[in-house]
């Protein structure tokens, strides 16, 4: 018996314990009314007491039928984790097993694929020197009139693309000297200038002279080449009619040009340079720079832009072949260069003009450098179309081949292979007597056992009348 039971027995034997005592008491206290009234509150208090314990008697009772309902729910859930255990372990055995052969599978898989590649590889290689064997000396030299225009472009695209690369090197190398040589260059002319600046003093024809001839030099050692990136003393007409003969005429890459005018100031140059006095030096200044403005004036109002056959820009350079002149002008008037921008006239010396003949000269051998890469691209993409050509021409012969391979079996089969072919019924007019000089090869006449009634079948027995 559980503990619960022990209690609800305790409590029942103390309840009836309450009861006898109750009886007896009130038997022996009878006479006495007071007393008795006492009794019996004491005795309902009890008995209300008795009820009370009643009540938490049921509800152990009740409590006890719950314990009991859970220790057997308990129990089941013990045998169903037992059994699910038991699965557990059951499934982590069996995975083992099933990924054992799984690994074996794979291994089984990977050297039937090894194999199976190298068998592939092996029949390729059989079938690729099957269809070299048969190609004719005929297909042998169509292809080598496909693949010989394909070879000569690929000869005259890489002599292309050395020269192209040869250039470039040559260009980078030269490049750097050119650019040492330039400084030189300008400093003899400065010096040539002015040696020359007494003897041409007062001759205004040789001075404009001494200019162009100053202007050709710098155009000479810009690396363009006359006739082609420039020309000099070109005398062309105007849409009106009036003629005009600018010094020199630079082409840009894109069609248009440069029209470059020399001028000459060396008068008051020379006086600047002989002056004593601050007061004469400031004269000479200013009278240099009269000058320039005369010629800036001068020149604004000559139409080039209207030459025909010149695609000329909004600006004409002017040339003031004098290094000391153009820089004393610059420093003794700051507002000359605007003056100048404002009449589309650009005031450029030995210097300034040689570096923009050196970028025009640059742009134009990036131009020829971009046509050659044009050239290279279309030889290219000729190429390509070629090697497509050939390409499709190539697997119209794979397919031409295996087409007469199938024909060359599908012959052969009508020939030699199956039932009533005609090898074996020539093979069969020789047996039934006739007469030949020449026999089959041995490698059509291989299949026997034909029925000799078929021929039979076909032969007329003669007429007896």
């Amino acid at each position: 018996m559980s503990d619960l039971s022990f209690i609800i027995i305790a409590l029942l034997l103390v309840l009836v314990s309450i009861i006898l005592t109750n009886i007896l008491t009130k038997r022996k206290y009878q006479k006495n009314d007071t007393d008795s009234f006492v009794r019996i509150k004491l005795l309902e208090e009890k008995s209300n007491s008795v009820d009370q314990l009643s009540v938490e008697v049921k509800e152990l009772s009740g409590q006890k039928a719950l314990a009991e309902e859970r220790l057997t729910q308990i129990g089941s859930l013990q045998n169903a984790l037992n059994l699910k255990s038991e699965d557990y372990i059951r499934a982590i055995s069996e995975n083992k097993e099933i990924r054992s052969q799984l690994e074996h599978q794979k291994t089984v898989l990977e050297q039937t694929y090894e194999k199976m590649q190298k068998d592939f590889q092996v029949l390729t290689q059989t079938i690729i020197d099957d269809s070299s064997k048969k190609l004719s000396e005929r297909n042998t030299e169509d292809m080598k009139l496909l693949l010989n225009p394909l070879s000569e472009r690929l000869g005259e695209f890489r002599v292309r693309l050395d020269a192209t690369h040869d250039e470039q090197t040559k260009q980078r190398t030269t490049l750097e000297t050119q650019i040492k040589t330039l400084s030189e260059l300008n400093q003899r002319i400065s010096l040539d200038a002015e040696n020359l600046t007494k003897a041409l003093k007062g001759d205004s024809k040789a001075q404009g002279t001494w200019g162009e001839m100053l202007l050709q030099k710098v155009l000479e050692a810009s690396g363009l080449r006359v006739g082609e990136e420039y020309d000099i003393q070109v005398s062309l007409n105007t849409e009106d009619g009036k003629r005009l003969q600018p010094d020199a005429i630079v082409h840009l890459p894109g069609n248009r040009d440069v029209i470059i005018d020399s001028k000459v100031s060396l008068v008051s140059y020379e006086q600047f340079c002989s002056a004593d006095t601050d007061m004469a030096k400031l004269e000479s200044a200013n009278s240099l720079v009269f000058s320039i403005r005369t010629h800036i004036k001068g020149l604004s109002v000559k139409t080039y832009h209207k030459l025909e056959g010149v695609n000329s820009i909004d600006y004409v350079l002017m040339f003031i072949p004098m290094e000391g002149a153009f820089s004393l002008a610059m420093s003794a008037d700051r507002e000359l260069i605007e003056y100048a921008m404002s009449q589309n006239i650009v005031l450029v010396s030995p210097t300034t003009l040689l570096a923009t003949l050196r970028t025009i000269e640059y742009s134009w051998r990036s131009e020829r450098q971009n046509q050659n890469v044009q050239q290279i691209f279309k030889l290219a993409g000729d190429l390509y179309d070629k090697f497509a050509a050939f390409a499709k021409d190539l697997s119209d012969i794979g397919s031409q081949i295996n087409k007469s391979h199938e024909t060359y079996e599908k012959a052969v089969n009508k020939l030699s292979a199956g039932k009533g072919n005609l090898t074996r019924r020539a093979e069969q007019l020789r047996e039934l007597g006739a007469k030949n000089t020449k026999t089959l090869p041995s490698s059509w006449t291989g299949e026997e056992g034909e029925d000799i009634a078929l021929i039979e079948e076909s032969v007329v027995e003669p007429d007896e009348s």
